[in-house]
């Protein structure tokens, strides 16, 4: 029996307390950033307000209005959430993953889970679809058939596989009526005694043939009002259909509107049922009792008899809680829109999303999330909700920050060119009509692929499908367009002797020059970067690319990384401008080498404030010293909360934050290196006090790059030193020789190379 349990209620406190500001964040700490909206379940537990989204869970305190969140940081089991149900009998909530792990927090908030499912090597369809209870048992619904889990042992007891011939079924959703179960199946409906000692027997189970569309899929079922209420789901046309069962013949209910039907909820006096776009409240009599149609799209819906309120948990936003007649609050759970991405950039503590994409052929994928930023802890969404251009632009594609004004920001589609922000607001769409931009050739779309500023503050634009497919916006506002070639244009880099690097759609690089006259095309030059030899001489197709402190443009292909140490030889008559692989030795004693990263598929390389890089690839993400040779981490999902293996793209903030955007969203981990400051005049130690039990690390932050920091105890007994990483150096509490210091205070005296910025302060170890 796979089980584990776990207590998160006094680590949720102290979780949710250091993320309310950056500088509370420990040091390897994770922090999710998953949408607020897509609730797909809500309950009410005592005076607190649950509501389960695919990537996390809130709790909304009705007595304080604050907002907590559990997630696979600070004690979930997992990501993905399918089904979100609470047990009043035993005050406990059963949370179901999409990949049919199952966690069940207790009234004390110990979280016990259990994987046997999710473990369970059987080739066919283990989502969990819903939860039934009967006092102190959960029966799940799943993609197989029916499992029972007793909540006293916290264990699997038994397995209904139903299906006829003891085929696998998947059940939708089942409940209890007149002493016999009924599951709502993708076949139609099934019933058996509840007492019956042998329901693991599939014969008995007996297929009902007197219901209409009997072999039809059966989405809900609920007993309400000695009644049986089944809806027959047919998503496809959007005519969902409610049927009743008196205990002798089934019928049309009649209430009937054209709607999928989410949800079916049953009290002792109405039946909440969750549409599209609507919720309705039937009374005992099928009277219409409440109908409620404007502006969502709720999921799930209960009702809560104290203050006569409605809980609804919508789609498009978090949940709403509504007393007919009276008001229609919004709760709102902040995060990204959505959980696409497919660029992110960062300037200062800005983060900026780019949700879009295109296909592997690369067409359109007609993706309208906008765009999203982060700042100061909190998410802003702009998209057609709240900017009128959005309605007919898709494919938010790229992102550049104006380096000089980060108040203003450059978002690309691909669709209908560029966007031009300040201060969060939208001033200037740039296109055909007002700039260099061309458009693809019998179809009318402004493809802006990649953007990066020079050294000038000139922006660089890859303009896919054209004719001329760089184009460059000057300081003065001037546009300039360039020919390079028919290929078409990807992500767009300016290393640090102002060459463009352009990936192209079959994973090579065209490298620009225009040898800093912009305005003069005569003196313009390019080549292209491939995999022949004498011509690049990457391993493998590229798929991305990033610029080092040092000026090495880090080349991430198929077959692990390359580097060019010295871009000028590229323009070179006569000079070999083959791309570098580091050889890196094996740990088994055998004396061979492998190339970093050989076999890994890389998808995105970022350089954090110390010069080392954080790899995103197919296989979750590296962190490597920037000589290639020390691997400091390797995160995946199975070794880290890391949402998944697939590390779409990664960027970091100047408080070093590191976000890895993901196939399944965004989570970031505060790590060692942070952006350096000019003087050491406003230096942060955290956490200080240091408390007994803390085994973390200590941040010394705010520092001049490459500061030197040496403790000492207060009698000036030398303790350590240390260098920062960037502006941050991390102390893990122990001397020089690797012992744990003992309680007391601590003198921290910090310089820099040139010995001009000092600074002294204090630490208390508890």
């Amino acid at each position: 029996m796979n089980i584990c349990k776990k207590n998160i209620f006094l680590f949720c406190l102290i979780f949710f307390n250091v993320t309310l500001s950056f500088a509370q964040k420990t040091i390897y700490q994770w922090t999710t950033h998953a949408p607020g909206s897509h609730i797909i379940n809500v309950e009410k537990v005592h005076d607190k307000i649950y509501a389960a989204t695919p990537y996390e869970l809130f709790y909304y305190n009705t007595s304080d209005n604050s907002i907590n969140k559990l997630t696979k940081v600070n004690g979930l089991s997992d990501f993905g959430i399918n089904v979100m149900r609470y047990n009043r009998d035993t005050d406990m909530i059963l949370i179901g993953y999409s990949n049919s792990n199952i966690d069940i927090i207790d009234n004390n908030g110990n979280i016990t889970n259990i994987s046997d499912i999710k473990h369970k090597n059987i080739l066919v369809d283990k989502s969990i679809n819903d939860v039934y209870f009967i006092e102190d048992k959960a029966y799940l619904s799943c993609g197989f058939g029916i499992v029972l889990i007793d909540l006293k042992r916290m264990e699997i007891t038994e397995t209904y596989i139903i299906g006829d011939n003891g085929s696998y079924l998947s059940v939708n959703d089942i409940t209890l009526y007149n002493d016999k179960f009924y599951a709502a199946t993708s076949e139609g409906i099934y019933y058996a005694d509840y007492q019956n000692k042998n329901l693991v027997d599939f014969s008995q189970w007996t297929h009902d043939t007197t219901l209409i569309h009997a072999d039809l899929n059966y989405s809900e079922i609920e007993t309400f009002n000695n009644q049986l209420i089944a809806n027959y789901s047919r998503n496809e046309y959007n005519t969902d259909t409610l049927f009743v069962y008196d205990g002798e013949k089934w019928d049309y209910h009649h209430y009937e509107i054209p709607s999928i039907k989410r949800s079916i909820r049953a009290y002792d006096d109405r039946l909440v049922l969750s549409n599209n776009y609507s919720i309705t409240a039937l009374g005992t009599d099928n009277s219409v009792i409440m109908t409620y149609n404007k502006n969502m799209e709720p999921f799930d819906c209960i009702y809560d008899k104290n203050g006569d309120a409605y809980w609804i948990a919508d789609k498009t936003n978090s949940i709403y809680r509504f007393v007919p007649g009276k008001y229609f609050d919004p709760i709102n759970f902040n995060g990204p829109y959505s959980n696409n991405v497919f660029e992110l950039k960062t300037r200062g503590e800005q983060l900026w999303v780019a949700p879009g994409g295109y296909s592997s052929v690369w067409a359109k994928n007609w993706m309208k999330d906008g765009v999203f930023y982060y700042t100061n802890d909190e998410w802003h969404n702009i998209n057609s909700s709240n900017t009128e251009a959005f309605d007919t632009i898709s494919d938010i594609v790229s992102i550049a920050i104006d380096p000089i004004n980060n108040a203003k920001v450059y978002v690309g589609s691909y669709h209908k060119g560029i966007l031009e922000f300040e201060n969060f607001e939208l001033k200037t769409i740039h296109d055909k009509s007002n700039s260099s931009l061309g458009e693809l050739k019998n179809y009318g779309y402004v493809y802006v692929t990649g953007m990066d500023f020079d050294n000038k503050n000139n922006l660089w634009i890859a303009n896919s499908g054209t004719d001329k497919m760089l184009s460059v916006k000057t300081t003065s506002n001037d546009w300039y367009s360039f020919n390079i070639g028919s290929e078409n244009t990807g992500k767009l880099i300016v290393d640090n002797n102002n060459y463009k690097w352009i990936l192209t759609r079959d994973g090579k690089f065209v490298v620009f020059n225009d040898n800093n006259t912009i305005s003069n095309p005569h003196d313009d030059t390019y080549k292209i970067i491939s995999t022949t030899k004498g011509q690049g001489g990457l391993p493998e197709a590229a798929n991305c690319m990033a610029v080092d402190k040092n000026g090495t443009v880090w080349i991430g292909t198929n077959d692990g990384l390359a580097q060019f140490y010295s871009t000028s030889k590229i323009f070179k008559q006569g000079t070999n401008y083959d791309a570098s692989r580091i050889l890196v030795p094996r740990n088994d004693g055998s004396n061979q080498a492998d190339y970093l990263l050989s076999g890994e598929s890389v998808l995105s390389i970022c350089v954090d404030d110390a010069n080392n890089l954080w790899v995103g690839t197919k296989n979750g993400a590296f962190h490597i010293a920037n000589n290639g040779l020390t691997e400091y981490d390797h995160f995946t999902q199975e070794n880290s909360p890391l949402l998944s293996n697939n590390v779409i793209d990664i960027a970091i903030n100047k408080y070093g934050d590191i976000f890895f955007g993901t196939d399944k969203g965004i989570i970031s981990l505060r790590g060692r290196a942070t952006e350096g400051k000019k003087t050491n005049s406003d230096v942060v130690v955290y956490p200080n006090p240091v408390r007994q039990g803390y085994s973390g690390l200590v941040g010394i932050k705010n520092l001049v790059t490459n500061s030197l920091v040496k403790i000492t105890t207060v009698d000036g007994a030398f303790v350590t030193h240390l260098y920062s990483e960037g502006g941050q150096a991390v102390w893990d509490c122990t001397t020089i020789n690797g012992d744990k210091v003992a309680p007391g205070v601590y003198l921290i005296f910090i310089t820099d190379e040139s010995g001009k910025e000092t600074f002294a302060t204090k630490i208390l170890i508890m």
